[in-house]
C-alpha cells in the first residue's frame, strides 16, 4: 500500500487544523481521500470528493506531485511517496 502526503492550503488548512497528513491508501485517489478522512474527519470526504460524479470535486485544485489531475488521461494512480496538494476555490476581486 502506497504511503502518500497531503498537503492541505489556504481555508483546507485552517479548518483542519493541520498542514499535511501521511495516509496509506490502494493507489486509487478515492481511497487516499477516505483514508485522510479517517484522520480528519467525515466532512473532509465530502469537501473534497463528488460522490455523484465519483471523482474529485470540480471547485478544488487537486495536483500529485504538483501536476493538475484534469491534465491526466485515464484513471490516477497513486504511488510510494507521492505528494498531493489540495486547495480549496479560488476566489479574489
Amino acid at each position: 500500500m502506497p504511503s502518500v502526503k497531503i498537503r492541505l492550503f489556504a481555508t483546507l488548512r485552517k479548518k483542519y487544523g493541520v498542514k499535511e497528513v501521511t495516509v496509506e491508501c490502494d493507489g486509487t485517489i478515492k481511497s487516499l481521500i477516505e483514508s485522510a478522512s479517517k484522520i480528519l474527519g467525515e466532512e473532509f470526504f465530502n469537501d473534497i470528493y463528488d460522490k455523484e460524479h465519483d471523482k474529485v470535486r470540480d471547485d478544488r485544485i487537486f495536483t500529485v506531485n504538483g501536476r493538475n489531475i484534469k491534465d491526466f488521461k485515464g484513471n490516477i494512480e497513486v504511488k510510494d511517496d507521492d505528494v498531493i496538494a489540495i486547495f480549496p476555490p479560488l476566489a479574489g476581486g
